[in-house]
């Protein structure tokens, strides 16, 4: 059965339905009178179980999906039916490669010391591949453990099938390349193809075979696949190996429908990269014509700088100043404010005035010394002279903000060779450092008298200027950050740097080294906290984040700690994915914070129990209010599960931040857990609050409730037993044009009838400490 959700995605397997997800989907336990409540859906495809709200499907899309394509082994295999059985499975010592007859040994430590299992391939489908314990000396495990077919390389697959498929069958060698197709391996099914018609040729049995209709399908395929990966990589902003890539398109037995898309695509960037060039030569042309010196000088700064930058992610800027410089009714004074300040502020916003343009640019440079420089006074000279300008208006300054470089430069500078844009003249600079990796970058942030690193991985092609999504991740203590990054953004390759998924779709990578070196276990302390929270603030003022793509993820201890960070703070992510992860402590009070923020919830059958273990949490997230996904991979133990990468991809991808909910309900145990979308507390009652050397909580205590609501006519209630409130203000959330209502307790704020004002200190110094530029608060109110 196939289904469509609602965010989009497809799932297909068998469907069951449970009450919880502890509950066998086969036998699910009856309730409420004998009355079956199964809210939870449960798709089950071989491979792993996807839990779900029921309500989180959109349409039943295929009931009966083409049966997949089984090539058994079991009858190759000395498949262990007896023997000492693994309940839970930790991390793996050493696994050997799958040999030629499909087999290799698992060895992990247990409770009684060290074990080795032999492990052979007993099935192929498309999705998984199952991996059994076979009979062995002195010890045999029964183990039914499921791969993803692909995460097996691709040679030692073909060792695998060509050892059990007889090479004379012909049905049984068609059975391979229908396997390959249905796994969308066109590449691999085309050559299993050919090889089969060069085996079977003028052979009688093969007479009923049409392979040249069936290359010409395959070779279609192929050429769409390449063609949806070309798309995808434009998409991700690497424009560059997206031509390269049109333009070294193979055209034999490829339909012409495909080369006529490719065509198109090669059009549509030779037209856009003609529009760059022609505007960017009108607006060298336009700003010689300019007279006063000082103008000059400006504008010629301003066209170097788009000259470095324009890339068709920022050609849009101009897209006024290139509909107006055609004609001739604006004189180059005007044209030359157009194309100034639509580059600053985006090119709705673009004005005819030069002076004002050219003020905007000193603006620029203002805002940015405030937002990057560490000297007080210095910040208080850059703001004097933003109060003092007619142009800095705090509309002005959160468009240029959304549109500027970040701040502060990286630790190491930018590698060339990977297409990075070179740093302008007045863009801040940093002393070079080698990066060891390709794209690779380390930055360091005091936490409690102790430096935190932070390894960095960018993309391809990596641009200031364009916003991308972004993965903060935490590894187990005793995991190097560098690990986190393999697994995300692929492990570095000689000459090509890392080749994974991350960077494949255009992703950063953050990898947080966030335990101290003595720890032993996440602490839900406030050290664990500021160390991500610091660690990711400090990267959004150094590289081109987006704000509202920011996904936390981890695993085993950092699984804990993303958890447990991401209800704390919840307004800080889109997503969080926790990796073989425990919800443990803190989570089970703060359950209700993870309403507003989309959960994946990952982790193997065979690990130590987790489903049950999380089972209350997760069924109070897989209700309808919620957004979670909860992923139990089948005969899977304490792995990194790498296998869930494509669908952690496809999920992140239709997640994002949105405007700050108008209304919310959040918990608190601790003191430092006291900012919340738009309000921040500070003196919370004491008895609420339990500090992590002192868990568990005293009977009786209760967490502290926070309650905030937007209501018509421009009012906001807050309730909530605290000494200080700060309430944070933005046109998402106000109109500052109207008087303002906010309610406190039973308390007014605003003196009735008053607007408040938005205050560029305050909006600066917002996107100074939080560094998010994209959502910054405009004005605030405090209690008392």
């Amino acid at each position: 059965m196939t289904l469509l959700l609602k965010d989009g995605r497809t799932l297909t397997g068998e469907l069951g339905q449970v009450g919880g997800v502890a509950e066998d989907p086969l036998a699910p336990d009856p309730s409420a009178g004998g009355v079956a409540l199964t809210p939870i859906v449960v798709i089950d495809d071989g491979l792993r179980r996807i839990y779900l709200h029921k309500s989180s499907v959109r349409e039943v899309l295929d009931e009966s999906a083409e049966p997949s394509i089984r090539i058994r082994l079991k009858d190759w295999q000395n498949v262990a039916e007896r023997g000492f059985s693994l309940g839970s499975i930790g991390a793996a010592t050493r696994v050997t490669p799958f040999n030629e007859y499909g087999r290799r040994i698992f060895e992990t430590l247990t409770a009684d010391g060290p074990i080795a299992v032999v492990q052979g391939v007993t099935e192929v489908t498309p999705v998984y591949t199952r991996v059994q314990g076979l009979r062995a000396d002195p010890r045999t495990y029964v183990w039914d453990q499921r791969l993803a077919t692909s995460s097996i390389p691709r040679d030692t697959l073909e060792r695998i099938l060509q050892n059990a498929v007889p090479r004379d069958d012909l049905d049984a060698r068609l059975q391979v390349v229908r396997l390959y197709l249905q796994a969308e391996r066109y590449r691999d099914s085309r050559r299993e193809l050919e090889a089969v018609q060069r085996d079977f040729a003028n052979r009688p049995t093969a007479t009923g075979v049409n392979f040249a209709d069936e290359i010409r399908t395959l070779r279609r395929l192929s050429a769409q696949r390449l063609l949806d990966e070309i798309r995808l990589r434009r998409d991700a902003g690497q424009y560059q190996l997206a031509a390269t890539l049109l333009e070294s398109f193979p055209a034999e037995g490829v339909p012409g429908e495909t080369l006529r898309a490719v065509r198109e695509l090669l059009d549509e960037i030779d037209t856009q990269r003609e529009q760059r060039e022609q505007a960017l030569q009108s607006l060298r042309e336009t700003a010689k014509r300019l007279t006063e010196p000082s103008a000059r000088a400006v504008a010629d700064r301003i066209v170097n700088e788009i000259a470095a930058r324009l890339t068709p992610a920022t050609a849009s800027r101009l897209t006024t100043f290139r509909r107006l410089v055609s004609g001739d009714t604006l004189s180059a004074e005007e044209l030359s404010a157009v194309a100034i300040s639509g580059w600053l502020l985006g090119s709705n916003n673009a004005v005819t005035q030069l002076p004002l343009a050219l003020q905007l640019v000193r603006v620029r440079d203002q805002v940015r010394i405030y937002l990057g420089d560490d000297d007080a006074a210095a910040r208080d000279a850059a703001l004097t002279g933003l109060l003092e300008s007619q142009a800095a208006t705090p509309e002005r300054i959160a468009d240029l903000l959304r549109r500027m470089e970040p701040p502060l430069p990286l630790v190491a500078a930018a590698d060339s060779a990977e297409g990075a844009a070179p740093s302008l003249p007045d863009a801040p600079v940093a002393d070079p450092v080698v990066a060891p990796v390709r794209g690779q970058h380390e930055l360091q942030t005091d936490v409690a008298g102790r430096i935190v690193r932070a390894v960095v991985q960018l993309p391809p092609e990596y641009d200031p200027l364009r916003a991308y999504p972004t993965i903060v991740t935490l590894g187990a203590i005793g995991v190097a950050p560098e690990r986190q990054l393999d697994f995300w953004a692929g492990a570095d390759r000689p000459g090509a740097g890392r080749v994974g998924q991350a960077t494949r779709r255009g992703y950063i990578t953050i990898a947080i080294d966030w335990a101290r070196p003595d720890q032993r276990r996440y602490e839900y302390s406030a050290e664990d906290h500021a160390a991500v929270l610091r660690s990711l603030r400090e990267a959004m003022r150094r590289v081109a984040i987006d704000p509202d793509r920011v996904y936390l993820t981890g695993h085993g201890d950092g699984g804990d700690a993303a958890w447990d960070i991401a209800l704390a703070h919840p307004d800080a992510w889109a997503g969080v994915l926790p990796f073989l992860a425990r919800a443990d402590r803190y989570c089970g009070w703060y359950w209700q914070n993870a309403e507003h923020v989309a959960w994946r919830v990952v982790m193997g059958e065979l690990d130590g129990n987790k489903l049950k273990i999380n089972a209350r949490e997760l069924d109070r997230y897989l209700r309808p209010r919620f957004d979670a996904t909860v992923v139990e991979y089948r005969g899977r133990g304490y792995d990194p599960l790498s296998d869930d990468l494509q669908q952690a991809f496809d999920w992140m991808g239709r997640k994002q931040r949105g405007a700050p909910p108008e209304e919310f309900e959040v918990a608190t145990l601790r003191p430092w857990d006291n900012y919340f979308w738009w309000i921040e507390v500070e003196g919370l009652n004491e008895k609420s609050m339990v500090a992590p050397a002192a868990w568990p909580p005293a009977r009786g205590v209760r967490a502290a409730k926070l309650r905030a609501r937007k209501y018509g006519g421009n009012k906001l209630s807050i309730l909530g037993k605290t000494e200080k409130l700060t309430v944070w203000l933005s046109p998402e959330l106000v109109n500052f044009a109207e008087p303002l209502e906010i309610d406190w307790n039973g308390r007014s704020l605003v003196p009735r009838g008053e607007r408040v004002e938005p205050s560029i200190e305050v909006l600066l110094e917002d996107a100074r400490t939080r560094a998010d530029r994209y959502r910054p608060y405009w004005a605030r109110v405090t209690a008392p």
